[in-house]
């Protein structure tokens, strides 16, 4: 009779569980997705930024200096937060020359 009651409770916990589980997977890939986006967006603005100042005239001024060091900071902590799939291609590829 015990052995009855403990499968149940077992199987409605791992129920419960997995549940759980599958919401929060499918809601931190949502984030990841909106951040990488964001850091797609930010990628492209820089690329922008640096074919309008070809020459770095704005660059080196110190108000709009300060906004293309923003950016630039903002763009290495976004690039930090994942790992690219061609660096970890990569990182394969030298392991296997040595």
């Amino acid at each position: 009779m015990w052995w009855w009651i403990f499968t149940i409770l077992f199987f409605l916990f791992s129920v419960g569980a997995s549940t759980l589980v599958y919401f929060s997977l499918r809601r931190i890939n949502q984030y990841e997705g909106f951040i990488i986006e964001l850091q797609n967006i930010i990628e492209f603005a820089t690329t922008k930024m640096k074919q309008v100042d070809a020459k770095g005239h704005y660059e080196s001024d110190d108000e709009t200096g300060f906004f293309f060091q923003q950016l630039k900071e903002l763009q290495e902590l976004l690039n930090g937060i994942f790992e690219n799939e061609n660096e970890e291609n990569s990182g394969a590829k030298e392991s296997e020359k040595e």
